[in-house]
């Protein structure tokens, strides 16, 4: 099926401002962040700032396919609850990040594909800690690793929480990418031409 996108592109001093989804693992210097959904023993740590490569002979992002870095905007599909479920035996912390995407940045109906990602906040999601001390340890110390402010859930836009699908889950129960009915009007998110 093909998706429309667009292409947009961002200024470094005028990112688009989007969230990730990221699990928290510990590496020699302490707790890191982590992509979710790649299960291996010995995940590689997310940088502050990285840049989105291709296994393809293509600068990343580009156009039909799925290279980038991925994040997601208030009124796209893509689901952040959904990769919880989806991951749900991976029993390490969880954290929402908010990134500024710039260079060529391809938004469609699913999220945000970027070039380049650089982490300027983190909300932690307090239930994942034990007690507070542990809590506010993980704050501390990822505030330190990454330069930037680490808060709670609920500094976080309320639409991150939401699953697009309804109640907790896709409306047809499954877990996954949106249905293959599922559309958007890319100029109703007012990301410009």
């Amino acid at each position: 099926m093909e998706i429309e996108e667009r292409e947009l592109h961002f200024a470094p001093e005028e990112p688009l401002l989007a969230w990730r989804l990221f699990r928290i693992r510990r590496d020699a210097a302490g707790p890191v962040l982590s992509s979710p959904m790649y299960d291996d023993p010995d995940p590689t740590p997310w940088p502050k700032a990285k840049t989105a490569a291709c296994t393809e002979p293509h600068a990343a992002p580009a156009p039909r396919c799925r290279c980038g870095l991925y994040a997601a905007i208030e009124g796209t599909l893509d689901s952040l609850p959904g990769y919880l479920r989806d991951n749900r035996h991976d029993e390490d912390p969880w954290a929402f990040a908010e990134v500024a995407c710039s260079g060529r940045v391809f938004v469609d109906m699913r999220g945000v594909r970027a070039e380049r990602a650089e982490i300027v906040r983190i909300a932690l999601a307090e239930e994942c800690w034990p007690d507070a001390a542990a809590l506010a340890a993980a704050k501390e110390a990822l505030g330190e690793r990454y330069g930037v402010p680490v808060v709670g859930l609920a500094a976080a836009p309320g639409w991150l929480g939401r699953d697009p699908w309804g109640g907790g889950g896709r409306a047809d129960g499954r877990e996954g990418p949106p249905p293959e009915d599922a559309t958007l009007d890319l100029d109703s998110l007012g990301l410009g031409p």
